[in-house]
This record gives structure tokens, C-alpha cells and sequence, in this order.
């Protein structure tokens, strides 16, 4: 799953159509999937990263659910809302938070489809 986050963050970067999404960014949302196993992705002022060890406090965001499923969401062949109605993933955060999340990942996916 690691690998996977990793090569989504360098298409993010090399794709220079989505940082305007993320300008003014300020989101950190945890994605965890079995048990334990987690993963903090930072969105702020138009620089995204993760770290492997997330600090669960208060306010931070969560997308869980299944390996495959999250995968899905990582890569762009399953859309965040999708997932989330199939019962496949589970969100803790605002519509217009899981907006943006949902449209980070499939324009990643969506340009990496044309250059292919």
C-alpha cells in the first residue's frame, strides 16, 4: 500500500493541473485499512505528503475500509463516493473534504490514462 501512496504523490507533483487544487489546501486525512494498518496523508498550501506513523488527533479525517478497495481509491479506478456507497469504504469527513479528496484521485488517474 506504501508503494502505491508513493507513486500517486509523484504523479500529483508531476501533474501540474491539480496543485491549483490544492493551493489552499489545509486537510489531513488518515487512511486505514485491516487493523492497524494506517497511513496520514497531508494536503497543505499546495504540497501534499504522508507519513507511515499517524497522529490520531482530533480533527484529522478518516477513509477506511478494505485493502483492495482503498487501493481503488490510490490508484483512481474506483471513485471515493463510489467505494463509499458500495459499502466497500467508510468516511469520516465534510462533503466538500471527500469533493476534493474524490477529484485528486480520479484527475491523477484520468491524466495518467491519456499520456498512456
Amino acid at each position: 500500500m506504501i508503494e502505491a501512496v508513493e507513486a500517486f504523490l509523484v504523479k500529483v507533483i508531476e501533474q501540474g493541473h491539480i496543485l491549483p487544487l490544492i493551493q489552499q489546501a489545509d486537510v489531513q486525512i488518515i487512511l486505514q485499512w485491516e487493523e492497524q494498518q494506517s497511513i496520514q496523508l497531508i494536503i497543505k498550501s499546495g504540497g501534499i505528503c504522508f507519513t507511515k506513523n499517524p497522529d490520531f488527533q482530533q480533527g484529522n479525517y478518516v477513509i477506511s475500509g478494505s485493502p483492495t478497495a482503498m487501493t481503488q481509491l490510490i490508484e483512481g479506478t474506483g471513485r471515493l463516493r463510489v467505494l463509499e456507497q458500495q459499502g466497500q469504504l467508510e468516511i469520516m469527513a465534510p462533503l466538500r473534504t471527500i469533493l476534493l479528496l474524490e477529484s485528486i484521485f480520479f484527475l491523477t488517474k484520468a491524466q495518467l490514462a491519456k499520456i498512456i
